[in-house]
C-alpha cells in the first residue's frame, strides 16, 4: 500500500463546508501518481515508453465526506492485473483511522503514439506495484461496516434510455420528457487538460456533476470513460433522472457517448 496524508482545504470544499467529489477524485489520483514517481515509474518513465494509465470507470462510496480542516489520510494499492487492465483500490480515512470513502477502478495501459492498448504492462511497473487484495475483500480491515459489501455495484451503468434519444435535441436546453432534459452544451477549454493533452478524469466529472441541481449530494458515484476529449471538442450532456439519483452522459455532436456517470 502507498499513503500520504492531508489536511482538507479551503479551496476543496463544496458549498457545505465538506470535500466536494471532485476533491476526492483528485485526491485518488494525486496519489497513485505520488506513488508512480516514488517508484521510479511515474511521468518520466511513461514519457520514455510512449505510454499512460488511462482510466476506465470508478466507483466512489462516501461514508461520509471529509469536513474542512480536518486531517486525512489518501490510501491506494494496485489490487489486480489482465493484460493491459490494472485495478487500483483507494481509500480515505481519517489520521485516526475511521474511514470515509473507498474506491475501486479499473485503468487501460496505452500506447500514446499509437492510440492503441499494450499487451502487457511492463514487467518493472508490475514488480514495483505489486499486488494486494482489492479493497472489498478487506472491510473488516479498514472499519468499512460488512453491510457496505451489498453496496458494491456490478455491470454497467444502464444507459438504455439514450436510443430513444434524438441528437438534435442535444444543446435544446429543455426537457424531453419529465425524466430527461438537455443542458448546454460546454466547449473544452485549456483548464480542462492534462498531461496526456486531454479532459482530465476529474474534470470530465466536474462537467458533469455541474449539470445536476446544485444542492444534489451523491453517495455512491460511478463513471465509465468512454472516449477522450481534447482541445475545442464540444460535449453534448443529457440528463436524466432515476428512481435513485441521476445518470449523466456527455456526448459527441454524433450522439456517442464519451463519459457516462451514475450519481446515486
Amino acid at each position: 500500500m502507498y499513503s500520504f496524508k492531508s489536511r482538507v482545504r479551503y479551496s476543496e470544499l463544496a458549498a457545505d463546508k465538506r470535500l466536494s467529489l471532485v476533491s476526492i477524485i483528485n485526491y485518488f489520483q494525486d496519489c497513485c501518481t505520488f506513488e508512480a514517481e516514488d517508484k521510479d515509474v511515474g511521468l518520466q518513465w511513461l514519457n520514455d515508453h510512449h505510454t499512460s494509465w488511462m482510466l476506465t470507470n470508478w466507483q466512489i462510496h462516501i461514508l461520509r465526506r471529509p469536513e474542512f480542516c480536518e486531517d486525512i489520510e489518501i490510501i491506494t494499492w494496485a489490487s489486480g492485473f489482465k493484460f493491459f487492465i490494472g485495478r487500483r483500490s483507494f481509500l480515505i480515512r481519517r489520521t485516526s483511522g475511521e474511514p470515509l470513502v473507498y474506491a475501486l477502478s479499473d485503468w487501460a495501459y496505452v500506447n500514446v503514439v499509437e492510440n492503441r492498448p499494450e499487451k502487457d504492462v511492463p514487467a518493472k511497473e508490475l514488480e514495483v506495484y505489486g499486488l494486494d487484495v482489492p479493497i472489498e475483500k478487506r472491510f473488516s480491515e479498514f472499519g468499512i461496516p460488512v453491510s457496505e459489501e451489498q453496496q458494491i455495484l456490478k455491470g454497467k451503468i444502464d444507459t438504455s434510455f439514450m436510443k430513444d434519444i434524438d441528437i438534435s435535441c442535444m444543446n435544446a436546453n429543455e426537457n424531453a420528457e419529465n425524466d430527461i432534459w438537455f443542458p448546454h452544451s460546454i466547449v473544452v477549454s485549456g483548464e480542462h487538460l492534462d498531461t496526456n493533452n486531454h479532459v482530465n478524469n476529474a474534470q470530465y466529472v466536474a462537467i458533469a456533476a455541474a449539470q445536476l441541481p446544485a444542492d444534489y449530494k451523491t453517495n455512491i458515484f460511478r463513471a465509465e470513460y468512454k472516449m477522450q476529449s481534447k482541445l475545442g471538442d464540444v460535449l453534448y450532456p443529457v440528463v436524466k433522472t432515476t428512481d435513485e439519483g441521476y445518470i449523466v452522459v456527455l456526448n459527441d455532436e454524433a450522439g456517442n457517448a464519451k463519459l457516462v456517470c451514475e450519481f446515486l
